[in-house]
């Protein structure tokens, strides 16, 4: 059973790695790669926002706002915004190849 399990696993992941998400997500990442202060700056502001949503901040949306304004000149970027909606489409993707296991396997999570 396990190795069936497995098998299937890989299988999902080699649909994944070959999905047009994945890879447009990879291309655009490795342009901006290409130029070191924008890729340091893209992640900046990836990072400083993921912290933001994982705080409990009544005050969010202005952070947010605020965020945005401060790298202002990152977000202009045509490839910073050409990844960072790749990457939230295989975010996406992700998140409902794992929803599509919860709902089918039964596990107990309501304590989430």
């Amino acid at each position: 059973m396990v190795n069936n399990v497995e098998y299937n696993t890989k299988n999902l992941i080699r649909a994944i790695r070959t999905s047009n998400e994945y890879n447009h997500y990879h291309r655009v990442l490795e342009k901006i790669k290409q130029d070191e202060e924008l890729y340091v700056g893209m992640n900046e502001y990836r990072k400083r926002c993921f912290m933001l949503q994982m705080a409990d901040n009544d005050s969010y949306l202005d952070d947010i706002a605020n965020l945005r304004q401060e790298f202002g000149y990152i977000l202009d970027n045509n490839l910073v915004s050409e990844f960072l909606i790749a990457e939230q489409r295989l975010n996406k993707m992700t998140r409902q190849v794992n929803a599509s296991i919860l709902d089918c396997i039964n596990l107990d999570i309501d304590f989430l």
